[in-house]
C-alpha cells in the first residue's frame, strides 16, 4: 500500500504529477480479489455437489415418507393464508377507485371549506371590521350581572 502511494505521489518523466484517479489504482486491486473469490467458491460448490451426490440416494425415500405432511402444510396454508390474501387483494381492486374517489372528494372539501373560511373572514373584516367590545375598554361598565357567592352554612367549631 506504501509503494502505490509512494507511486502516485512522484512526478512523471516530464515533471508533472501523475494525473491518474486514485480509482484507476484500485480497479486492478478488486479484479484480481474478485477472480480469486469465483475460483475459491466454484471449487467450494464442486465439493458440496461432490459430497451430497450419495445423499440423493435418499431423497425419494424421506420425499415418500414426508408426503402426508407436506401435503398437509400446504392446505393449511392454501387455507389461512393464500385464500385471504386472494380475496382481500380482489377486493382491495375492486374498491380501488371508490377509495380515491373519496380520497380526493375529502381532500377537496378540506381545502374548499378552509378557502370559504377565509374568504368570508376576509369579506367581513373588510365590510365591518370589528370594533373594540366595550367589555374589554371598560370592564366595569358590563351589562351582565355579576353572580353572587353564596354563603357557606359551614361554620367550624372552635
Amino acid at each position: 500500500m506504501t509503494s502505490t502511494i509512494t507511486a502516485t505521489a512522484s512526478l512523471l518523466p516530464t515533471g508533472q504529477l501523475s494525473t491518474q484517479p486514485p480509482i484507476a489504482q484500485v480497479i486492478p486491486i478488486l479484479r484480481a480479489t474478485f477472480s480469486l473469490l469465483r475460483t475459491f467458491l466454484s471449487q467450494a460448490s464442486r465439493l458440496v455437489v461432490a459430497l451430497a451426490t450419495p445423499l440423493l440416494i435418499f431423497v425419494p425415500l424421506i420425499s415418500r415418507l414426508l408426503g402426508p405432511v407436506i401435503l398437509v402444510f400446504h392446505i393449511v396454508l392454501d387455507v389461512a393464508l393464500y385464500t385471504p390474501y386472494t380475496i382481500i387483494s380482489s377486493v382491495a381492486v375492486a374498491l380501488y377507485p371508490i377509495y380515491m374517489f373519496c380520497g380526493v372528494a375529502c381532500i377537496f372539501g378540506a381545502v374548499l371549506g378552509i378557502l370559504g373560511r377565509s374568504l368570508v373572514t376576509l369579506s367581513n373584516n373588510i365590510i365591518a371590521p370589528e370594533l373594540p367590545k366595550a367589555e374589554l375598554l371598560h370592564p366595569k361598565l358590563s351589562m351582565r350581572p355579576k353572580k353572587r357567592r353564596r354563603k357557606s352554612s359551614f361554620v367550624e367549631d372552635s
